[in-house]
C-alpha cells in the first residue's frame, strides 16, 4: 500500500474515523459508533464511519445477509454517525482517514482479519493511527445468523435479556454523544426509566408500536416518515412488544439498544402495553401497516421474514461462515 507521510497532512483533532461491515447494524456496531464518537469533543466533534461494499466483505469475510444499500442506510440513520463514506476499503487504508482529515481509526478489542489472514489494523496501529474501544460481549452478526438457524433464542427469563439502567443511560445520549436525550419508559409513560434531555409531553409525540425484531432498514424507514414527513413538529415515541417469544430473534435488550441508536427516535418504551398507552392523546400507529410502509425505499420489501429467508435460502454458506468463527449448529 503506497502511503504519504501523514505528519504533511492537514488533520483535524475533531475528526475520527471507525469502519466495518455493519451487516445487521445491531447494537454491538452502535456502541462502538457511540464510543467512537466519544473520542473527539462533543461540541465539534465528526465521525466518519466507513462501510465496505458486497463484493470486499465476500472476499474477505463471506456473504452478508445485508446488502450495501442496506448497510450503507442503515448506518448512516445511526445517532452519533456524522457520516457514511461508502465502499471504503476492507484493510483500512490511511489514505482514506486522510482525505476525510482523521488522525486516529477506532475499533473493538477484537481483531479483525483479510482473506489473507493479516490484521486489518496492523499499518494504522503500526502508525500509532488506532484506538480501541470495549466490544459489546454477547451480541454479534456471527450470533445473530446462529439463532436464525437454530431457530433458538435467549428466554425473557435470561439474565441477559432485559438491559440494564447503565445500558439504557448509556445508549440514550444525544448526537453529541454525552447531553441527555431521549426517555425511556417501562409499559407506560408513567413509569420512567431514563429521563431525556427536553420537557417531556404526551400530547407533543407520536407513538408507533411493534417488536422490531432484527431492527432493519424496513422499519427505520418507516420510522423516518414518522419524524420527519407525517409528524415533523412532534416527539417519536417508539414502544418495543413482544407477541410470541419463541419466535422473535432479538432479546429485548437488543432490540431496545438497537432501536434507541436510531437518530429519528426520541424515546422508547419497553415492554409497552396497549391498553395502557390507550389513555395518552398521541396519534399511534404500528410498524408494518400500509401507511407507513407506502413509498419507502426499503420498508416496501424489507421485513424481518425476507431476511431471514436470505439466511436460510443459504443456510450451507452461513453454517460453514459460523463454523470458521467456532459456532456449529
Amino acid at each position: 500500500m503506497k502511503y504519504t507521510d501523514w505528519m504533511t497532512v492537514n488533520l483535524d483533532p475533531d475528526k475520527v474515523w471507525i469502519d466495518g461491515c455493519f451487516d445487521f447494524t445491531h447494537h454491538g456496531h452502535a456502541g462502538a459508533i457511540l464510543q467512537a464518537r466519544r473520542t473527539v469533543s462533543k461540541e465539534n466533534g465528526q465521525l466518519f464511519c466507513g462501510v465496505h461494499t458486497d463484493e470486499d466483505i465476500q472476499h474477505n469475510k463471506g456473504t452478508p445477509v445485508m446488502n450495501s444499500s442496506e448497510r450503507y442506510e442503515h448506518t448512516r440513520s445511526n445517532r452519533w454517525c456524522s457520516e457514511v463514506v461508502e465502499a471504503a476499503p476492507y484493510v483500512t487504508d490511511p489514505n482514506w482517514m486522510d482525505k476525510y482529515q482523521c488522525q486516529y481509526v477506532v475499533h473493538g478489542d477484537d481483531i479483525t482479519l483479510d482473506a489473507n489472514g493479516e490484521d486489518c489494523y496492523k499499518l494504522v496501529k503500526e502508525m500509532g493511527r488506532f484506538k480501541v474501544v470495549k466490544r459489546t460481549y454477547g451480541v454479534s452478526t456471527t450470533e445473530i445468523i446462529h439463532r436464525i438457524l437454530t431457530k433458538k433464542s435467549l428466554p425473557p427469563t435470561h439474565p441477559d435479556y432485559y438491559p440494564t439502567t447503565q445500558e439504557l443511560s448509556f445508549y440514550s445520549v444525544a448526537q453529541d454523544a454525552v447531553s441527555k436525550h431521549c426517555y425511556v419508559f417501562q409499559r407506560d409513560l408513567d413509569n420512567v426509566l431514563v429521563n431525556g434531555g427536553y420537557k417531556f409531553d404526551a400530547e407533543d409525540c407520536v407513538y408507533v408500536d411493534g417488536d422490531f425484531d432484527l431492527f432493519h432498514m424496513g422499519d427505520i424507514d418507516q420510522l423516518r416518515k414518522l419524524k420527519m414527513d407525517l409528524h415533523p413538529d412532534k416527539k417519536l415515541i417508539v414502544g418495543i412488544t413482544t407477541s410470541d417469544y419463541s419466535s422473535t430473534i432479538m432479546t429485548m435488550k437488543e432490540r431496545v439498544l438497537s432501536v434507541l441508536s436510531c437518530k429519528y427516535v426520541d424515546a422508547v418504551i419497553i415492554d409497552a402495553d396497549a391498553t395502557s398507552m390507550s389513555q395518552y392523546n398521541c396519534e399511534k400507529y404500528h410498524i408494518g401497516t400500509a401507511v407507513l410502509t407506502a413509498a419507502g425505499k426499503f420498508s416496501e420489501y424489507l421485513t424481518k421474514e425476507l431476511i431471514v429467508k436470505r439466511v436460510e435460502s443459504q443456510r450451507e454458506v452461513y453454517i460453514a461462515r459460523n463454523q470458521k468463527k467456532g459456532m456449529s449448529i
